[in-house]
């Protein structure tokens, strides 16, 4: 009889133990759904105007394409040309007598400062670009000798704030240059896109 009571209590004390282990561990596992379920993740986004256009050099005719013609491996190429003008029309960089390779034109109803964004060079082969640059100036500057403001240091995707700002009706001159990497017989493009943000 001794034994049997000796048994029973070990089996008792084995079945507390197992239901103190399934009441922990179900206590455990409500405790992290209440934290899941008390947080969340935001997320928010915000437009930028897309009503500034790219535009020829003399016409109002939208431009679907610049060019960067053919150059040496590690070569800067300064005179790209667009569709709408045509390589006849490239850029020119001179102290006196510089032309863009295409005007932005703001069509909105009010000033929009430019953001230029632009898409990797480097998609296909890498380090093909090794860098572009930009100049954003009036229209009536024709004393452009050299174009200077990073666009992108390596050729990879990037924006910029250019804090220029276009008024209503009115354009900028774009000024473009790329330096060629140092891979020989290949090409390679970049989508290039201008923003507008309210002041």
């Amino acid at each position: 009889m001794h034994k049997f009571n000796r048994k029973l209590l070990g089996k008792l004390n084995i079945a507390t133990a197992l239901f103190l282990a399934v009441l922990m561990t179900g206590g455990l596992l409500g405790a992290n759904y209440v934290l899941a379920a008390n947080t969340a993740t935001q997320q928010a986004s915000t437009a930028a105007a897309t009503t500034i256009s790219v535009v020829g050099k003399v016409a109002d005719t939208a431009v679907g394409t610049i060019t960067f013609p053919e150059g040496a491996p590690s070569a800067t190429v300064s005179t790209p040309y667009n569709d709408v003008d045509t390589v006849s029309d490239a850029q020119v960089l001179s102290g006196t007598v510089s032309e863009p390779v295409v005007r932005l034109k703001n069509g909105s109803g009010g000033t929009l400062n430019v953001t230029l964004e632009i898409t990797t060079w480097n998609g296909t082969y890498s380090g093909f670009v090794a860098s572009e640059d930009y100049e954003l100036v009036v229209t009536t500057d024709t004393t452009i000798v050299a174009v200077a403001s990073a666009l992108s240091a390596d050729g990879n995707a990037a924006s910029v704030a250019t804090g220029i700002g276009i008024t209503t009706g009115a354009y900028k001159a774009l000024y473009l240059e790329l330096v060629l990497g140092s891979l020989a017989g290949k090409s390679d493009t970049s989508t290039l896109t201008i923003l507008g943000e309210t002041p």
